[in-house]
């Protein structure tokens, strides 16, 4: 049973990494920085994205986002780390904004750093901006959108 389950856990893994490399233009964009970009970066193909990704992941990648050295900007941690959570909460993120409340808003607004006191004015303005926010269709537009609206509230 803990053999299968192995299996489809690894399986599944292996359909997202193809299904994300496949659309991806560069090794960067699939497998982000570090080690693994920097070895296989003029390398285009799923095969290089999983090779770099590998190395990435084993070869010092967090250290890499960390202290933004190996290609990697210094914010590169927190900012993909928003762009998934606005990905996979985008539906819920919307509705949240136009309410002006919820979890997932004071979760994304957190993320963003915006300290305590400021977060209800944080939450505010994304409530004004949220027709431009979301008339995006892509999740890096989005989150461009709510950089530009929490500009002023992140230190």
């Amino acid at each position: 049973m803990k053999k299968a389950f192995t299996k489809v856990v690894f399986a599944l893994s292996l359909t997202v990494m193809a299904s994300s490399g496949a659309y991806a233009s560069s090794t960067q964009d699939a497998a982000g920085c570090g080690v693994g970009t920097t070895i296989f970066k003029d390398q285009h193909g799923l095969l290089y994205n999983l090779f770099a990704s590998t190395t990435n992941a084993s070869l010092f990648g967090t250290v890499s986002q960390t202290f933004g050295i190996l290609g990697c900007p210094a914010d590169a941690s927190v900012s993909g780390k928003i762009a998934s959570f606005i990905e996979f909460n985008k539906q819920q993120l919307a509705v949240e904004v136009a309410q002006g409340q919820g979890d997932h808003l004071s979760a994304l607004v957190e993320m963003y750093g915006v300290k305590q006191a400021d977060r209800q004015a944080a939450i505010a303005a994304l409530k004004n901006n949220q027709v431009a926010i979301f008339g995006q269709q892509s999740t890096s537009a989005i989150q461009g959108e709510m950089n530009k609206t929490l500009q002023a509230f992140v230190s």
